[in-house]
């Protein structure tokens, strides 16, 4: 059992790892931050030209779970095996009392950092649209930051699978296609032949979460209850997988 002192530890680690690698590196280039923004509210213009405004609240909720994942998430693959195969950071971390959660933590606290501005973007219009009540957020932050957890737990345990730096960026860029984008993020459940399809995705579970408690879609309370159920064990799980099974040592 982890006393208060080492509790203590692993969180300033995790704010000084966010501090340099985050906040420095957005300070330096600034033009970062237009990135995250761009993938998500595309799709959202998109889906606005060619199905109108009605369809334009399910795109601006979509992207907002579409960011929340990719705001250390996915994007964590690439950068972790970055850093842990050519800069050799993680293998210097090894003697160190960090963690591989807190490590984790830290890398996708500073992708957080990028994503900040977009995800405020997004909560702007959500409210100029939908007017979306304050206390609505006592719901939406917890859901997001499951989303935002599980993403980076499953994010790290790949990427220390990885062994050549170019694997991981390509298989960040293909994960967030498949579980960010095809299933229903950014359009409503009920177009499918069963809605129970959003349940294959943390991202596509959001989705249609933030649908049901924003816009009052009446889908199946089964299915609200299911997508919460299997998005906190998907976070129990994914964060016992970063912490027992990732490649915390190389492999020589």
């Amino acid at each position: 059992m982890m006393s208060l002192q080492g509790i203590w530890t692993q969180i300033k680690s995790v704010l000084v790892f966010a501090w340099f690698y985050g906040w420095l590196a957005v300070v330096r280039e600034p033009f970062w931050l237009v990135s995250s923004l761009l993938n998500p509210l595309s799709i959202v213009v998109i889906m606005t030209v060619f199905g109108g405004v009605h369809y334009m609240s399910f795109g601006l909720l979509g992207g907002l779970a579409m960011a929340v994942s990719s705001s250390g998430g996915f994007t964590i693959i690439g950068d972790a095996t970055y850093l842990r195969l050519e800069l050799k950071f993680q293998s210097m971390l090894i003697n160190t009392r960090l963690n591989p959660i807190s490590y984790t933590l830290g890398l996708a606290l500073s992708e957080l950092t990028y994503a900040l501005p977009g995800l405020a973007v997004f909560i702007i219009l959500m409210q100029l649209i939908m007017h979306v009540p304050a206390s609505l957020y006592l719901l939406i932050v917890p859901i997001l930051t499951l989303e935002w957890v599980t993403a980076s737990m499953l994010g790290f345990t790949l990427s220390t699978l990885m062994n050549d730096v170019r694997y991981g960026w390509s298989l960040s860029g293909i994960l967030g296609f498949l579980l960010g984008t095809l299933p229903p993020v950014f359009y409503p459940a009920y177009l499918l032949p069963t809605p129970y399809v959003a349940l294959v995705s943390p991202v596509s579970i959001v989705s249609t979460v933030l649908q049901y408690i924003v816009l009052r879609i009446n889908y199946p309370l089964t299915l609200i209850r299911l997508s919460i159920i299997t998005l906190l064990a998907e976070t129990v799980v994914f964060t016992i997988l970063a912490l027992r099974k990732s490649r915390w040592r190389s492999i020589r």
